[in-house]
Order: C-alpha cells, then structure tokens, then sequence
C-alpha cells in the first residue's frame, strides 16, 4: 500500500505543478471538470443503493451545474440548481414512497452542491487576481498538512480524534497538521505572496488547514453512511478522486471568496 502511494504520487505531483504552473487556462478548466465528473459518478455509485431515480439523472445535473460556474454570468450556476431542484421533485411525484423520494432527493442535492458546485471553485480562484499563486498555496497547505498529520499519527499518534468516523485520525496527527500548515505560510509568504502580511498568511493557512481536515472527516462520515471504505479505485493507494479531493473542497471555495470579498 505504502509503495503504490508513493508510486502513484511520484507520478502525479509533477504532473500536477505543471497544471497549475503552466496548463492554459482552458486546459486547466478541462481537467478539473473531467474530475469534477469522475467525482460525480464516485459519489452517486456510492449513494445508488438510497437513490429512487438513476445516479445518470444526478451526474448529468452535477456536470451541468459545474459548466454552469465556467458562465461569465454567475447567476446562472443559481438558475442550473433551481432548475434541477424543481425537474428532480417533479420526477419524485412518481414514487409510491415519498419519504424515500426524499431521501434520494435529498442526497442527489448534496452531490451536485458537494461535488458539482464546491470542486469547481478552484477554476474560479485560478481565473482570478494571483490565481496561479492562491492555487499553489492551497495545495500547497493542505498536502503538507495532510502528509504531517499522516506522518506525526503514524509515529506518535495515541489519542483518537473521532474514532466512530474515522478510527484512523488522531489528535496528535491533527496537530502535527496544522504544524504543517503554519510552516507552508512562513515559505508561501517568502516565495509566493510577500507583499502580504505574515499574519494574514498565517491566519489563512491554518483556516485553510482546519477546513481540509473537516472536509477529510466530511467525506468519511458520507463513506460511513453508505458502508464503502474508499469512494473508488482511480489512484493506487489512494483511493478514488474523492479521497484526494476532499481536503480541498471547503479551502477552496473559502478563498475564492475571501479574495473576491477582501481584495
């Protein structure tokens, strides 16, 4: 297990400086769609056996609220989930069962906003002032946070964080997180963004970094509820495009709206 990660990130880390560092922007957004999609159709296979309509029906509106976000024209991402909201209780009528029409409603929602509408972001924030250098940044802090925190629980971890959603997830690691997290701001505020402060960076990195582990804990409670242990097979070692996602989603989306917001 240990070799088919380091494998699998040996290959993907160049892989993915290259993206953000130098893929054009229509590049850049292609491929974050296509894993926008495979994101979508890992998370609607795993929620199958609680749907009442096909998983096809909830993908196809996921894709279609994510090309919606690559709009000039924002409000539209707001009409594709109204639009798709409405279409989706109208094909509940059908059911015999509403309370599981609800339910299967109720989760195609949370997909499209998990997946189609969160994951995206990260084209927003590259097509933005400094994109290049916020996108580093955010990977930057959550995937040295996340190999500290891998690394101080494997070593040192004792104390369980939340045992009856992730068993694996200690304390110790989580800190050894956010260790991670504060050092990335010291070197992104030297390299990336010096003409910033270095509390801002500070402050920032570790929002970021308690984000990613809430949305690493997010992801386990959705795996836990619908009983699978990886959400797919797509990187070795891995798991699917979800279990490497997942620490992004909330980051992401949290600083394309603190710069638009703030700056």
């Amino acid at each position: 297990m240990l070799r088919a990660r380091l494998l699998t990130a040996a290959v993907a880390l160049p892989l993915l400086i290259g993206l953000i560092c130098c893929a054009p922007p229509w590049l850049f957004a292609a491929i974050f769609l296509a894993f926008t999609g495979l994101g979508l159709h890992e998370y609607f296979v795993l929620a199958r056996p609680f749907l009442t309509l096909p998983p096809s029906v909830g993908i196809l509106w996921g894709i279609a609220v994510a090309l919606a976000m690559l709009s000039p024209t924002p409000i539209l991402v707001a009409g594709v989930l109204l639009g798709g909201l409405f279409i989706m209780f109208c094909l509940s009528l059908r059911d015999s069962q509403p309370d599981q029409s609800i339910i299967g409603l109720s989760l195609s929602l949370l997909g499209v906003v998990y997946v189609g509408f969160l994951l995206p972001h990260v084209i927003w924030v590259r097509q933005g002032l400094d994109g290049t250098a916020w996108v580093f940044f955010i990977f930057l802090v959550v995937m040295i946070g996340d190999s500290l925190a891998y690394t101080v629980g494997r070593l040192w971890g004792r104390h369980k964080l939340i045992p009856h959603i992730s068993p694996g997830k200690t304390v110790e690691g989580s800190v050894g997180a956010l260790v991670g997290n504060f050092c990335t701001a010291i070197g992104s505020w030297i390299w990336l963004f010096p003409e910033r402060s270095l509390l801002e960076m500070v402050c920032l990195a570790l929002g970021i970094g308690c984000l990613a582990q809430i949305g690493d804990l997010c992801e386990s409670i959705l795996k836990r509820a619908f009983g699978a242990k990886d959400s797919g097979q797509f990187f070795p070692g891995h798991g699917g495009v979800l279990d490497r996602v997942d620490s992004l989603l909330f980051p992401t989306a949290f600083i394309y709206y603190y710069v638009t917001l703030w700056q």
